[in-house]
């Protein structure tokens, strides 16, 4: 069977959607599930003589590579880090950084749409907070669980019912407009995780929660931050979710991250890691990829996320360590500090 006809099958049967293969990851359960995970170390990249496991090709050179210039001024990093991930990953990215202290943002295919995956459920957590605020829905201790297994280790299922309870694709169209998201849109086959956004957008989103555009007040700002400074090492399904920001920003003691990741669309997955960085929230980042699936079989060894479990996936693994590069080679100091001198 075809990849094509069989994402088209799994999709129809499973989920009733019209979409083909564009599933995510993070199929899991709210009940009996702990809410913290042990930590798990991103493996090494394999070298290109060695297939990682069901015939995954990798890149034969270690990521961040060196042709990514460590001593440039953040702004020439960015856009390196972006040309070398195309050349040697297979991944295109977009990046948008944000000092909220100086104002000084940057960015490289930051209006390239993406689909959010599980970022979308920091689009169903601000609801949440708003009708909150009004007055129209106060949030219950259940809501309060939904949202903490949410936001900290992406529990799909409480995003389902949330996003159910809030009317679904209508509530992206609310926040992008409080929010003034010009290129986020809702889904246009009901499903959360094929909203559209883009890494800029991102830190407009971040950064209107942090202003308090929504009028949430310090209380509810506050605990949406917890959460996301709560992340666990593991999702709930047991994907590793320290690819990007938290693993390569080793040096920073205080990040608060959402992660997202699904296949396949097109082929390819579909990774971001995002989120507020320092005590005073001062650095926003987002950075997004989609990145080639890395099978040379891909009749046995396509991961169709939908009845397999991509824990252990090799290719997940490749592109999860190109996130990982990508913040590496933008912050090479493990920190993230005065972008506007050379760190090397």
């Amino acid at each position: 069977m075809s990849r094509l006809i069989r994402c088209l099958t799994v999709m129809v049967l499973l989920l009733g959607a019209t979409q083909a293969c564009t599933i995510p990851t993070e199929t899991n359960s709210v009940v009996d599930i702990p809410v913290t995970s042990p930590a798990v170390a991103t493996p090494d990249v394999l070298p290109a003589e060695e297939p990682a496991g069901d015939g995954v090709t990798v890149s034969p050179e270690p990521f961040p590579s060196a042709r990514v210039p460590v001593s440039a001024p953040l702004a020439e990093r960015i856009s390196a880090a972006v040309a070398t991930a195309a050349a040697e990953r297979g991944a295109d990215v977009s990046i948008a950084v944000l000092d909220r202290a100086t104002g000084s943002y940057l960015e490289d295919a930051a209006t390239e749409p993406v689909e959010t995956a599980s970022l979308a459920k920091l689009f169903v957590a601000a609801q949440m907070y708003h009708l909150d605020a009004l007055g129209e829905r106060p949030l219950s201790d259940f809501d309060r669980l939904l949202l903490k297994r949410m936001l900290e280790s992406s529990d799909d299922d409480a995003a389902n019912t949330l996003w159910d309870d809030l009317g679904g694709s209508d509530l992206v169209v609310d926040i992008a407009r409080r929010y003034g998201l010009a290129a986020t849109a809702p889904p246009g086959d009901g499903l959360w995780w094929n909203t559209e956004t883009t890494a800029a957008d991102l830190v407009t989103f971040y950064t209107g929660l942090l202003d308090d555009r929504d009028g949430l007040g310090p209380g509810r700002i506050a605990e949406f931050v917890g959460y996301l400074r709560a992340s666990t090492p593991e999702g709930i399904d047991g994907y590793d979710q320290r690819f990007g920001i938290p693993d390569g920003l080793p040096g920073e003691n205080v990040i608060g991250v959402k992660q997202g990741w699904m296949c396949c669309v097109g082929d390819r997955w579909i990774h971001a890691s995002t989120g507020v960085i320092g005590e005073d929230n001062r650095y926003i980042v987002a950075v997004a990829s989609r990145e080639d699936i890395r099978y040379e079989d891909d009749e046995e060894s396509y991961p169709d996320t939908a009845i397999t479990d991509v824990t252990e996936d090799s290719s997940a693994q490749h592109a999860r360590d190109t996130m990982t590069g990508i913040v590496k080679s933008l912050f090479p100091t493990g920190v993230v500090d005065d972008w506007t001198q050379p760190q090397g």
